[in-house]
């Protein structure tokens, strides 16, 4: 049994599924780099998760300008010690957003994760790793293929 087109187009399409999460949030960055508009938040409020451990985690939540978001929705975002420190001292932190689009942005010392970017990384491994296989499966057809004698039909 040959793994046909179909088997291409399928691994083709999980490769790109699986890479939209980082497409998209790179398209967001580029949108932020070029109309994105500085804008001073007011902090609601202020955590530490897992304070007692050696990796804490400092969580601020602010709400952006009724200008930016007349909702007044409440966002949050980890970020770094520093920011933490200041924003718990002054009340504001300083946010990149995207005009008549309040829920994309960036915030100054944010701490992002990278364990999104690990998975993307094993999947996309994995799907390699099967196309290899596909790849390497149709070729040993082929050359079984050309192995074979001749034969007259009739």
């Amino acid at each position: 049994m040959r793994g046909g087109r179909g088997s291409v187009a399928v691994l083709l399409l999980l490769a790109v599924v699986v890479n939209l999460p980082l497409l998209h949030q790179a398209w967001q960055h580029r949108q932020l780099d070029r109309d994105g508009r500085d804008v001073t938040a007011e902090v609601t409020d202020a955590d530490v998760l897992r304070a007692d451990s050696a990796d804490p985690v400092y969580v601020v939540r602010f709400r952006l300008p009724e200008s930016v978001d007349p909702t007044g929705q409440t966002w949050p975002a980890d970020v770094d010690r520093a920011i933490y420190d200041h924003a718990e001292r002054t009340q504001e932190l300083a946010v990149r957003v995207l005009p008549g689009k309040p829920g994309t942005q960036q915030v100054a010392g944010a701490t992002g994760s990278s364990l999104g970017y690990v998975v993307i990384g094993v999947v996309d491994a994995i799907v390699l790793a099967l196309g290899l296989l596909l790849w390497a499966h149709r070729r040993r057809g082929r050359d079984d293929d050309r192995d074979e004698p001749a034969t007259l039909a009739g």
